[in-house]
């Protein structure tokens, strides 16, 4: 994407998981003050994303909608709260075990650098400059009294984001770190993924723990496959990190990173429906993974 534009993907996800959480089967899974953050947040979008706000109140429109994106992407819909489900809960748990520092990169409009903000928890955001301005906009205007995550304006490969961290001193290389990385490598290329990486784990004192998704496309059928494809290039965006789970593995293996957590969609799905009534798919091909 271009560093002056409004990320479309980043853009439908939180439109995704606002139609979602408007289930209670799936509200339940989230504070109250992530459901309200994503409420004003697709309310703020920009003109015509934020009539999802008005059109995803009413029960028909949202069964229409699911009709729709399950027609032509089968799983799409449930993988976007399942990754936001697991990694929130995944951040907890490396919070708790010692973790005082938060890095997201390609935040978008996440909410957890904002919520572990108000936990007494450093949080850093990293996106393109019209990202990152816009999720600053955002947050001064619904959060004026609130701790704020520093955000960074990084566009890679052209930008080094440890020379970023360097400039910012509040940054501190000597804190326990976990870094997200959620739906972000798949727009770099190994080179890029490489670089970043590797500066990141040589820029901190200990190795931060890395919590990242991965989309496996030949886990998904070819039509399928298609249409992930083109959908990413209809809003002007391009996947480049086309690899397959192990292939994945093996270059954050080769950077020093050890996997220390996997989940794959079979996984994944079986726990979401343990605590949510739903019969929706999850997408093939989806993993989120966890390293130090």
């Amino acid at each position: 994407m271009k560093a002056d534009q409004l990320s479309q993907t980043a853009a439908f996800l939180a439109i995704k998981f606002y139609g979602l959480s408007r289930f209670d089967s799936f509200r339940s899974l989230f504070d109250d003050s992530v459901i309200i953050f994503y409420e004003r947040l697709v309310k703020t979008l920009p003109a015509p994303n934020r009539y999802y706000h008005f059109w995803l109140q009413f029960r028909w429109v949202r069964k229409l909608y699911i009709w729709s994106e399950e027609l032509l992407l089968p799983g799409d819909l449930l993988h976007v709260v399942a990754r936001k489900w697991y990694i929130h809960r995944m951040v907890k748990k490396s919070i708790a075990e010692g973790s005082k520092q938060l890095i997201v990169l390609g935040a978008g409009f996440d909410h957890l650098a904002h919520h572990y903000s108000q936990q007494d928890i450093y949080c850093i955001e990293c996106d393109v400059p019209y990202m990152a301005k816009r999720k600053k906009a955002f947050l001064r205007q619904f959060y004026p009294n609130s701790q704020h995550p520093l955000i960074v304006e990084a566009f890679l490969p052209k930008d080094q984001l440890v020379d970023i961290f360097e400039n910012h001193p509040e940054v501190d290389p000597n804190k326990k770190t976990t870094i997200v990385a959620e739906g972000f490598f798949d727009y770099l290329n190994s080179n890029t993924v490489h670089s970043l990486l590797k500066g990141l784990k040589q820029h901190f004192t200990s190795t931060p723990t890395l919590i990242s998704t991965h989309f496996d496309l030949n886990e998904l059928f070819p039509f399928h496959q298609h249409i992930f494809k083109s959908s990413v290039k209809l809003v002007g965006e391009e996947l480049q990190l086309q690899k397959s789970i192990n292939e994945f593995k093996d270059l954050l293996s080769e950077i020093g990173y050890r996997l220390n957590r996997h989940y794959d969609c079979q996984t994944i799905r079986e726990e979401i429906t343990k605590h949510c009534n739903t019969d929706l798919p999850l997408l093939s091909g989806f993993h989120i993974l966890q390293l130090e």
